[in-house]
Parts: C-alpha cells; sequence; structure tokens
C-alpha cells in the first residue's frame, strides 16, 4: 500500500491528517468533497422495530437483540430500541455464546459508499486487549474496537486487508470510544477505478482519524461485504482475557451509496443525509499538513 496519510502504528501517538489538504509531498488526504447528487441510502436499522429482521447471522453465533435499556442503565442514541451485543469470554471461542452478532451479507453499491453508526461501550466491558466491535470480512478487511486497556478507550481502526497487503492503521489516541458516552463513527470507501485512484477515510464524532487517497482500495471483482456487529475477542493472555458480560449497543446505523438516490452532501466529507436538513456541516480545516 502507498500514499495512504494512516497514522503510524506506534501505540498512544497518532498523527491527525485532515481532509481537503495536499501536503507538499505531493500526498493527497482526501477524495473530491463536492456535493454527491447519484447518491444516497441504500441501507438503515434504527432498531425502532423492536427486532433484528434486517440482519442475518453469523453461524452458529447468537444475533444481538433489540433492548429499550442498557445493562448499566443506559438510554438509546435515539427513539425507544437499541441492539445490544455482548461477548463472553467464560466460554470456548467458538461457542454461540462467545460473542453475539449480526451480518449484513451484503449492501447496494457500484465505486462508493459511506457508513455512518453509532456505538456505545457499557460499564461492564473488561479494560483488557483485543475487542474487535465492528468488522468488514469478505476478500478485503477492515474492523475497529476501542482500546479498553487504555483511559477512554480510543478508537483502534484497521484497513486490514486489501487487495492481499495490510492497509492505514491509527491508534486513535484521544479520541474516547470505549468511556460509555454515544460516539458516532464512520467508514467512507471509494473503490479504484482504474490505477491506484481509490479512498479511504474513518471519522469518530465527526473528526477525521484516518485518510488516504490515490490508492488501491479493493480486490478487482472484490466488494467491502459481509458487516458483522460485532466481532471476536482475541484470546493471547491474561491481559486479553474477560468476564461473560461485556456489552455494546448500537443505534442509527446507516448506509449510503453510488447505487441510492436522494440524498445530500457528500459521502467523501461524511456529510451525507437523508435530506439537506440532517447532512452534517463539514468540519473547517485543522491541523493542515
Amino acid at each position: 500500500m502507498s500514499n495512504c496519510s494512516s497514522t503510524t502504528p506506534t501505540l498512544r501517538s497518532p498523527k491527525r491528517a485532515f481532509l481537503r489538504t495536499v501536503a507538499t509531498t505531493g500526498l493527497l488526504l482526501a477524495a473530491a468533497s463536492a456535493p454527491s447528487f447519484a447518491a444516497g441510502l441504500v441501507f438503515s436499522d434504527d432498531f425502532e422495530s423492536g427486532n433484528t429482521n434486517k440482519w442475518g447471522q453469523d453461524g452458529g453465533r447468537n444475533k444481538c437483540v433489540v433492548v429499550s435499556q442498557a445493562v448499566d442503565g443506559g438510554t438509546p442514541a435515539g427513539g425507544q430500541n437499541m441492539a445490544e451485543c455482548n461477548w463472553n469470554g467464560t466460554v470456548a471461542w467458538d461457542a454461540p455464546t462467545a460473542y453475539s452478532t449480526l451480518r449484513l451479507a451484503s449492501f447496494n453499491y457500484s465505486k462508493e459508499f459511506l457508513m455512518r453508526m453509532k456505538v456505545r461501550y457499557a460499564s461492564d466491558v473488561d479494560h483488557k486487549f483485543g475487542a474487535k466491535a465492528f468488522r468488514i470480512y469478505g476478500t478485503d478487511s477492515y474492523y475497529f474496537g476501542a482500546q479498553m486497556e487504555q483511559a477512554g478507550g480510543p478508537l483502534f481502526s484497521f484497513f486490514e486487508t486489501i487487495n492481499g497487503s495490510s492497509g492505514p492503521m491509527t491508534y486513535g489516541a484521544g479520541t474516547a470510544v470505549g468511556d460509555g458516552k454515544w460516539h458516532e463513527v464512520e467508514i467512507y470507501v471509494k473503490h479504484n477505478d482504474s490505477g491506484a485512484n481509490g479512498a479511504l477515510k474513518v471519522w469518530v464524532d465527526g473528526k477525521v482519524l484516518q485518510s488516504g487517497a490515490n490508492m488501491i482500495t479493493a480486490t478487482a471483482g472484490a466488494k467491502w461485504y459481509p458487516i458483522y456487529i460485532m466481532s471476536n475477542w482475541s484470546n493471547n493472555g491474561p491481559d486479553w482475557a474477560h468476564d461473560a458480560g461485556n456489552h455494546t449497543y448500537w443505534d442509527s446505523i446507516e448506509i449510503y451509496s453510488d447505487a441510492g438516490s436522494g440524498a445530500s452532501g457528500s459521502m467523501a466529507d461524511g456529510t451525507m443525509g437523508g435530506t439537506a436538513s440532517t447532512a452534517r456541516t463539514p468540519n473547517p480545516p485543522t491541523d493542515v499538513r
């Protein structure tokens, strides 16, 4: 992989390059930010239905459930319901209850998509290494999770495989995700159309955490799915061990793509919304490189 502005993988010391700037080395940090008119919502779930019928099941794993109140008394990010998932470290790694999941086998897009979701770690999540909260696991793969071994649980975000090679990662210090509050995570991918002209981007609460452009972003013929909420908790020793109750909550999950229509804003800027009134205003340039 080349021409990527992701954080150098040194724990607790991330670099934050902001979108829409061009480094003097010629590295483009963001895709074009013009509004997207031929794009729209292709999947959403706020769990107000009271069920998870829009999602499939990950093999023999138990599905996440819909609740109105968290185990620690927390409430949904919006509306009356949210999805509740859990890691159980007291059973075998391949037991149905080792972690509960939701699986989205596919969604409609051609070359470009934006995922947006709200996630909250409950107070019962152990402060240990290794939890993966969200995963895209097809030919190419990506995951994120809170680093609960650190104060605030900063995000760890990793495009672990793209076209057979490791992609961008960030350790995200200063971007709390596991602090018991709701946080919004957004993931943008533009496939390389011909040659290395694709783009990747990740935001936490509206701030760009990873950004890369002019790069290969997909294996030829592959798509960025299936999607899993959640994924496994690694078991690499005592510092990774966790107990039976480690709950995360999910709400307001949206996917926009170039296969939809009717939305306003820009996928590349993370500003796309169902209507102009719901599109987020782009952040002003900061930390320009």
